[in-house]
């Protein structure tokens, strides 16, 4: 009820306003039968062209449709100078957002206003006036004032009334007026001048009023096009939604003067959700979780209907949804966003007070085309990202994606003093499992795996597929914490069943291992090493099914082999894998097999067979290059992988290796004794991931030791 007084009180006023100019020019109609019809006629004319158009500014538009008004009241003109004032004001109304009451009123203010402007100029100087001299010129500019002012004096009333009166508009309008007028005079001197020497060509000096008012539109608008087209061109490259969003807010209230600015963006939900609000200090002025379109709302039909809407005053207007008891804003304009026959959202210009945006034209709608562009390609962008960054089986995240968010989040937590906990998740047993069923089982188990980690990560953790049957999770917790989260996953795990044609699988088990930051680590890489190794060293090598926090005594176990001090394989294949994330898919590998090993330990002891284990590791050691991984890959196996290398190279690696060992004098003792090895080699052009990999040297090494027992001497050469 509070809302309608002021509503009532501005209609009144609005009506008695125009009641008034209107009826006062009424009123003098009967005199129009001595003036001069030609004059008349192509002054009225000149009047209306000139009103449509208007010169657009930031808080309105200038027009220069007082020239027009001021010639013929020089002219003694009063009934034609204010029915031209009042068929000029009604140009507005052929804009579909301009109502009838804002017509109404503006026709009775132009009218008073020009009746007050004739009055003031009689009493300064007698009319018609005939010649140009000073006095007449200073009568001009006075009465043009009283015009200003009194046409002011009425909107300013009304924006009283609307609750909406601010001193800086007023100075801000009165400036942009005193300007208009100083433009406006000129030409109405000019129609005097000529009207003294023939009424018949006097308006033709109306004409270049047309041509100026023409330039400074197009002026206007080429120099409000350009700040978009700037602002877009930096957008360009940009494919952050919500940046794309903020700038466009920002340039949009710039553009309109608006108090808030909104870009709304349909999501994936068919949801109407605001992607940036500026100033950022009205967000709590919307529902960030948006609304559907069953829900209705004005910029919902907006967006249907194609073409921007302005409304003058919400408290009036039907359509409009407020979600709060009392609106923040009682104007909006609001310009939807379609790029190729698909509705993206609309930009929404808020003010505080109503009617603020009639002046608005097609710069904003330029701008909505644009930015709805923009928006549809870094959506495109995002979706073609989120597909390289998820792991197609699982539909978790992954690797690559994980180790960029380790690294920002580690960043995070050691600049806000914000733990973050590392966890790597390895099924148990997981290629038995594959043997036994089949593959397309396995990627079952992965699936229903992958649930259960994504469940328990929650909306702030990521969980990622490592790398063959290892997952990651990231999680914004203490180390405490993140030790519960992996036991409830490693309990969720065990109770696991999955049917799969006929089969109920169940049984299935996991190791984890976990590492937190800044405890453990503040080095994102070394962070995501301490979990692997916990989860290999104290979970798996353990008994498996169990989870393990890191620990330093997984360090002396996790990088160098004790007895041939050649690398663990299970730092090997961390190194593999960090190789793979930053795009390394060629991999040449070298697998070796001290032949007949076995008979060396019978013949001369283990503690013979150790001394042989290490010296053939130190001259592994010595015959490879920085870039040459070789590790211990079990018993008398030695492991040898190589990034991008060809295969006339790897031969030579190989052969420059196995030449080493054969050619070595291993010192046993007493007994100097020399040892054959068997190699298999291998280059794999595409590795998928680290575990493809490894399963590929598995089988390496299981071809490699098929004919061997076959082919060798029964006994190692020695001398003693």
């Amino acid at each position: 009820m509070a809302e309608g007084i002021p509503l009532k009180r501005q209609t009144v006023y609005s009506l008695i306003v125009g009641i008034f100019g209107c009826g006062a020019a009424l009123v003098g109609l009967p005199e129009l039968r001595s003036v001069n019809p030609w004059f008349f006629i192509v002054m009225l004319a000149l009047a209306c062209l000139v009103e449509s158009m208007p010169v657009p500014l930031r808080l309105g538009s200038a027009s220069l449709t007082p020239a027009v008004l001021f010639s013929y009241v020089a002219l003694d003109g009063r009934e034609e100078a204010m029915l031209c004032a009042i068929a000029a004001a009604f140009v507005p109304a052929m804009r579909r957002h301009w109502d009838l009451e804002t017509v109404f009123f503006n026709a009775g203010q132009y009218a008073l206003s020009t009746l007050a402007m004739w009055w003031v100029l009689r009493q300064l100087i007698s009319l018609p006036m005939t010649r140009i001299d000073a006095p007449a010129v200073g009568a001009l500019v006075v009465s043009a004032a009283v015009f200003l002012v009194v046409n002011h004096g009425f909107v300013q009333v009304i924006q009283w009334l609307r609750g909406a009166f601010l001193w800086s508009t007023v100075w801000a309008a009165l400036v942009t007026d005193l300007i208009n007028l100083a433009l406006c005079i000129p030409f109405a001197l000019l129609v005097v001048m000529l009207n003294a020497t023939s009424a018949w060509l006097a308006p033709v000096m109306v004409l270049p009023l047309l041509m100026l008012a023409y330039m400074l539109r197009s002026h206007r608008q080429a120099m409000d096009l350009q700040e978009i087209h700037e602002c877009l061109a930096n957008l360009a490259t940009e494919f952050d939604m919500r940046q794309i969003a903020l700038e466009a807010a920002h340039l949009a209230r710039r553009m309109t003067l608006a108090d808030c600015v909104a870009v709304f963006v349909i999501d994936g939900r068919g949801c109407l959700v605001p992607a940036a609000v500026y100033p950022r200090s009205y967000e709590a002025e919307f529902s960030m979780e948006g609304w559907p379109e069953s829900e209705g709302g004005v910029i919902w039909k907006t967006i249907h209907q194609r073409d921007h809407v302005i409304v003058p005053d919400v408290r009036k207007d039907a359509r409009v949804r407020f979600l709060g008891e009392t609106p923040t804003f009682l104007s909006m304009a609001i310009f939807p966003m379609h790029a190729h026959q698909k509705a993206h959202g609309a930009i929404v210009c808020y003010a505080k007070r109503p009617k603020a945006f009639s002046h608005m034209h097609e710069y904003m709608d330029a701008l909505a085309n644009q930015v709805s562009v923009l928006l549809e390609n870094a959506k495109l962008y995002q979706e073609l990202q989120d597909r390289s960054f998820r792991d197609g089986a699982t539909g978790l995240m992954n690797y690559r994606y994980f180790y960029e968010e380790l690294a920002r989040r580690v960043q995070t937590s050691l600049r806000e003093n914000r733990p973050v906990s590392v966890l790597i998740v390895d099924v148990d047993f997981f290629k038995r499992f594959n043997d036994t069923y089949g593959h397309l089982a396995g990627d079952v188990v992965l699936r229903e795996v992958g649930r259960i980690l994504e469940r328990h990560a929650g909306p702030d953790g990521v969980a990622a597929r490592y790398g063959g049957e290892e997952f990651a999770v990231l999680l914004w917790a203490s180390a405490h914490e993140a030790f519960e989260v992996a036991e409830a996953i490693r309990q969720d795990v065990s109770k696991l069943a999955v049917d799969f044609e006929g089969y109920h699988l169940q049984g299935i088990t996991v190791s984890i291992g976990m590492a937190t930051c800044p405890d453990h680590s503040e080095s994102d890489r070394d962070l995501l090493v301490k979990a692997d190794s916990a989860m290999y060293w104290g979970a798996k090598q353990r008994g498996r099914n169990r989870t393990a926090m890191y620990a330093p005594e997984f360090d002396t176990q996790l990088f160098v082999d004790p007895l041939t001090s050649l690398y663990t394989h299970h730092f090997v294949n961390i190194r593999v894998r960090d190789e793979m994330a930053h795009g390394t898919t060629c991999w040449g590998v070298i697998c070796l097999d001290l032949v007949r090993f076995s008979e060396i330990n019978a013949t001369y002891g283990f503690e013979a067979g150790d001394e042989v284990l290490r010296q053939a590791g130190v001259v592994i050691r010595q015959a490879l290059r920085h870039s040459e991984l070789a590790c211990r890959y079990g018993g008398d196996e030695m492991l040898i992988v190589i990034p991008n290398v060809s295969d006339v190279e790897l031969a030579g690696i190989c052969r420059r290796v196995t030449q080493a060992i054969e050619h070595h004098p291993f010192h046993v003792g007493d007994n100097i004794l020399s040892v054959r090895v068997a190699c298999g080699t291998e280059v794999y052009d595409v590795v998928q991931d680290g575990a493809d990999l490894f399963n590929r040297i598995e089988e390496l090494f299981a071809r490699l030791h098929v004919p061997l027992h076959a082919s060798e001497p029964e006994s190692p050469s020695h001398s003693v």
